[in-house]
């Protein structure tokens, strides 16, 4: 209680807070895109690790707003630089927008989205391949069932999320998830990207990024020589089998008209 009090007291004073947010979605590239700015002149990494969970895990945000600080470098390392807390699940909980608007104000944030149908397998291959993992932490989280098995599960109405708390589907409805985040945001508050604009047109995407947080673009030879890195790449493989395929195909369909609403809502449309 007492390392809690000082926190609370000292780290406000000389703690730097962060200057933008990435707020996801989870497996949409957001670790890529923190390791691309982690390389401007302009930005300073965190202390410790690009995914915080301050605002999302209610264990954590019990430590307190010093402790959350304490991940970030001080006033006097950081100068004129800006910091950055990259969580990709603060998107999807309902309950982070207005915890960020009460302890970080207008805060400028930067969204990642990919199609839901291929971000929700992507999902089940990580926690899958967890299954075997040495790491006890991991295997803890791992999702024993098939793709198709999951996704099953998740579509039923009396499906129980506590048992498996992945939200393969749900993480996917961006419309929701952004139009929670503007009843607290200005749109102008939040720039929203599509991680096919990485793969396509990566320097497109960063100056967009670089002008969005009022910095400078990246020069070309930098831009060149992220082409030649790989972030967070998964090495897990799986064989989609009939049943998968088949899940797919009918989230294709599922996801159908909350695309819809989400283009309308941003005025673009994506080859979702």
């Amino acid at each position: 209680m007492i390392k809690k009090l000082i926190k609370s007291g000292i780290y406000p004073i000389f703690k730097s807070q962060p200057d933008f947010l990435i707020i996801g979605a989870q497996k949409a590239g957001t670790t890529a895109l923190y390791r691309y700015l982690s390389q401007h002149p302009q930005i300073l990494e965190n202390n410790t690790w690009k995914e915080i969970h301050y605002f999302d895990k209610s264990e954590n945000y019990r430590y307190g707003f010093g402790w959350y600080l304490g991940h970030f470098p001080s006033k006097l390392k950081k100068q004129h630089k800006l910091t950055c807390d990259a969580t990709p699940s603060y998107l999807y909980f309902q309950h982070v927008p207005k915890l960020i608007k009460q302890d970080l104000g207008n805060i400028k944030m930067i969204a990642v989205l990919r199609d839901p149908v291929a971000r929700a397998y992507s999902s089940w291959q990580m926690h899958h391949s967890f299954v075997n993992n040495s790491n006890e932490q991991l295997k803890a989280i791992a999702d024993k069932r098939s793709f198709a098995t999951a996704i099953e599960q998740e579509l039923n109405p009396e499906f129980n999320p506590a048992k498996y708390p992945y939200d393969y589907i749900d993480r996917g409805k961006y419309v929701e998830q952004l139009e929670n985040y503007y009843n607290y945001f200005d749109r102008e508050s939040i720039l929203i990207l599509n991680i096919e604009q990485f793969r396509d047109n990566l320097k497109s995407v960063l100056n967009r990024v670089c002008d969005f947080l009022k910095i400078e673009n990246f020069p070309q030879a930098k831009i060149d020589n992220f082409h030649n890195q790989k972030h967070n790449v998964g090495k897990y493989k799986y064989s989609k089998t009939p049943d998968d395929e088949a899940k797919i195909e009918l989230l294709k369909n599922y996801f159908a008209p909350f695309n819809e609403k989400l283009y309308a809502l941003l005025g673009t449309r994506y080859n979702w």
